[in-house]
């Protein structure tokens, strides 16, 4: 952990707590992302990794502890504040449409206003760029789950 939180980090947490009620679901974690780095969360379940990732993205308070985003101490108290440091979540379940299309799924989550052309393009060029390939103009209905989950990735890193 670097004392001064100069930035180094993209996200520090320090003894990040989650307590609901007697149950102690994350206890006093501490975690360093560095830029460019990827992690991965296991463990049982029950083990807070689902809490944790709430917490980082604003759905659940925490009881004790800070959260470093890019060295600056932040509250994150909502998925909007989340989204406008840049903090984005993928989630389990997914909620798309069906009878829309990819690109047509990916607009409602945006507030740019942009064309659907425009975004569909962006999420080709986006998804091929991290090895996710994807057709917006696909209809989600007829997509596999692990389409539909590219779809939602791609959505969160053009939210953000």
């Amino acid at each position: 952990m670097s004392a001064n939180h100069d930035g180094t980090n993209l996200l520090e947490v320090r003894g990040l707590t989650k307590i609901f009620g007697t149950l102690t679901a994350c206890d006093h974690i501490d975690l360093d992302i560095a830029r460019g780095e990827i992690h991965a969360l296991l463990g049982e379940n029950g083990a807070g990794k689902s809490t944790l990732v709430k917490m980082l993205f604003g759905s659940l308070e925490p009881n004790a502890g800070e959260i470093f985003w890019n060295g600056q101490a932040v509250r994150i108290s909502s998925p909007g504040v989340a989204k406008k440091l840049g903090i984005g979540m993928v989630f389990q379940h997914f909620s798309l449409f069906e009878a829309l299309t990819a690109a047509e799924n990916i607009a409602l989550s945006l507030d740019d206003g942009s064309p659907i052309n425009s975004i569909a393009a962006k999420a080709r060029a986006l998804s091929f760029s991290y090895g996710l390939p994807l057709d917006p103009e696909s209809l989600v209905g007829d997509l596999s789950v692990g389409e539909r989950q590219r779809i939602e990735i791609i959505r969160c890193l053009l939210q953000t």
